[in-house]
């Protein structure tokens, strides 16, 4: 049962996002995701950052009140469940789509589908709201390849992050 609850809440968190993502975000909730729409030369925070925040607390009031008030036990694996999706979302959206950690530069074929989702997102503003697990009509992706434009920053070369040698020795 408690592996169940945790799998439940993990995808249940991708539901959670769409709706939120959809009617909040793209609707009242504007002003505060707009700057996610932005395109920014620094990978810093952003008043869109508010909305994961949001999503921790909820995550972590269900961890306290799961580890320490009897009756509450089954918001623990909730908890986790919630917990994994974040870390799941922060990585592949966060990290590997909008590059927000100017050190990582791996270049993953398992994320680079959900990578051409959330370009379609970005290039008009509407669907796919999902994130892990986005559905995309075949018409926009289709639209989307005939656009050149990419709203996401390139991973950076090793050289560039100072990482290797700037003077590489010529061979004689």
């Amino acid at each position: 049962m408690t592996l169940a609850l945790v799998i439940v809440a993990f995808f249940g968190m991708e539901v959670l996002v769409y709706l939120s993502h959809r009617f909040v975000m793209h609707g009242p909730g504007m002003p505060i995701h707009k700057s996610h729409h932005q395109r920014r030369p620094d990978p810093g925070l952003e008043r869109n950052d508010l909305y994961p925040l949001m999503g921790s607390v909820v995550a972590m009031s269900g961890f306290g009140l799961g580890l320490n008030l009897r009756g509450f036990e089954v918001l623990l694996p909730i908890a986790i469940g919630l917990t994994v999706y974040g870390v799941a979302y922060f990585f592949v959206h966060d990290i590997y789509i909008h590059r927000r950690l100017p050190w990582f530069s791996a270049e993953l074929s398992v994320c680079e589908r959900l990578k051409a989702a959330h370009r379609i997102h970005h290039l008009w503003g509407g669907e796919p709201y999902g994130m892990l697990f986005p559905v995309v009509p075949a018409a926009l992706w289709e639209r989307a390849a005939g656009v050149d434009y990419d709203p996401f920053p390139p991973a950076r070369p090793r050289s560039a992050r100072g990482s290797a040698p700037s003077q590489v020795p010529v061979e004689p």
